[in-house]
């Protein structure tokens, strides 16, 4: 394994500016229970339970998937950490590669995975309109190829302008 290199991207703090799962119980006043029990139980055990907490207060998934809508969220990358969460704040932001005119410019670049809705849109709109360089990937490994060129060309780009 020497020489390699794994590259892993997080939705929470990543994507969204704050952690999905402390939004959620912040937003739906079940706060202070889940401080208490923060300490005893294991991180996904106590979301369980504070989702328990939620239905047994009347709150339901709509009512989650609408806090969840309210979330600040910069969206550039996808990640399949808690799916429920991150569809929802995809929905709502529509998935769609918003003012791309403006956001990817010459010199940008656009990860787009393969036969996913990203890589979709692009397909389907005119891939001619995005100046960001695009580079499509297959998997983990075609990702990590294609980031560690990426990386080996910047930094040659910035030592021959030292």
């Amino acid at each position: 394994m020497a020489g390699r290199v794994v590259v892993v991207f997080d939705f929470d703090k990543t994507i969204l500016d704050c952690d999905s799962d402390n939004w959620v119980v912040d937003e739906l006043g079940v706060n202070h229970l889940f401080t208490q029990l923060l300490p005893t139980m294991p991180w996904n055990s106590l979301m369980d339970r504070m989702m328990m907490e939620l239905h047994s207060r009347g709150k339901t998934m709509e009512d989650i998937a609408h806090c969840l809508k309210q979330a600040p969220c910069d969206l550039k990358i996808l990640s399949d950490a808690n799916v429920f969460f991150i569809e929802t704040i995809l929905k709502h932001h529509d998935e769609k590669l918003q003012g791309e005119e403006e956001k990817l410019v010459e010199g940008d670049i656009l990860m787009a995975r393969n036969k996913f809705p990203v890589w979709d849109l692009i397909i389907s709109s005119n891939p001619l309109s995005i100046k960001a360089h695009i580079h499509p990937w297959n998997d983990g490994e075609d990702l990590g190829i294609a980031l560690l060129n990426l990386i080996n060309t910047i930094f040659i780009q910035r030592q021959l302008q030292l």
